[in-house]
């Protein structure tokens, strides 16, 4: 359900490589909880007992990365977001963000590996990404932001490969980040501290896999009140660079 105050826009996603734009306003997410929302809160679960429970013996990480991102933001929530896409429904906002990514890999924790053996998911790898985003459109605040992904196997379609990655997090704005939705009893609030969501696509070529082409979802919101009340975030479309070594 889009929020009641989210203003539709008419740019495409060629506005992802203007360095400067004007802007626009995003939607928060459903205040009913959506299978990604669940999944990224039992992901955050599997985040603290990885801690605790160290690597598994087998695992090999990844290499790390460095990404550089491009995002637009979107008339829509999270649970819709796709559906819009391939519909082509999904209304693009003049507010932008380019960031800055690394990806930290680490070893497949214990409590985990049993879990991935039993869906037979095979060479999943785990890790932290930190985030450093600027904002400029309908608001100028920096932002960072912390999420442990779980970076699956790497498909390989003749001369293409192709990997999904999803993962949940932290973020907080420098700033008041006046695009984002406030809540409905007071929509004019606005929250730096939120969640945050990652999933993404990554393309590249399968003979040098260290290059890639990465398609987000970069999702911010309040985790139907947990973090901040409900209707709060915002959705960005993203696209980036990304070098592994």
């Amino acid at each position: 359900m889009r929020s009641p105050y989210a203003r539709a826009g008419s740019v495409t996603i060629e506005g992802l490589f203007v360095p400067f734009s004007s802007a626009g306003r995003s939607v928060a997410c459903s205040s009913r909880p959506s299978v990604a929302a669940v999944c990224s809160w039992m992901l955050l679960c599997i985040a603290g007992l990885a801690v605790l429970s160290g690597p598994a013996q087998a695992s090999s990480p990844q290499p790390a990365a460095v990404s550089f991102y491009r995002g637009q933001g979107v008339d829509a929530n999270l649970i819709h977001l796709i559906p819009d896409l391939l519909s082509g429904d999904l209304r693009y906002e003049e507010t932008f963000f380019t960031a800055l990514g690394y990806y930290h890999p680490l070893e497949t924790p214990r409590v985990m590996q049993p879990v991935f053996d039993f869906f037979h998911v095979p060479n999943t790898n785990t890790g932290f990404e930190f985030i450093l985003a600027k904002h400029n459109g309908l608001q100028h605040n920096a932002e960072v932001d912390v999420a442990y992904l779980l970076r699956f196997s790497r498909l390989s379609l003749s001369v293409i490969s192709v990997q999904f990655s999803f993962g949940y997090g932290l973020s907080y704005a420098f700033g008041r980040p006046t695009y984002e939705d406030g809540p409905v009893e007071d929509p004019d609030a606005r929250y730096r501290f939120q969640s945050y969501g990652a999933y993404e696509l990554e393309w590249g070529y399968s003979a040098d896999p260290r290059f890639g082409l990465v398609t987000r979802i970069h999702h911010r919101s309040g985790t139907y009140g947990i973090i901040a009340p409900p209707k709060v975030g915002s959705n960005f479309v993203t696209l980036g660079l990304r070098y592994s070594f």
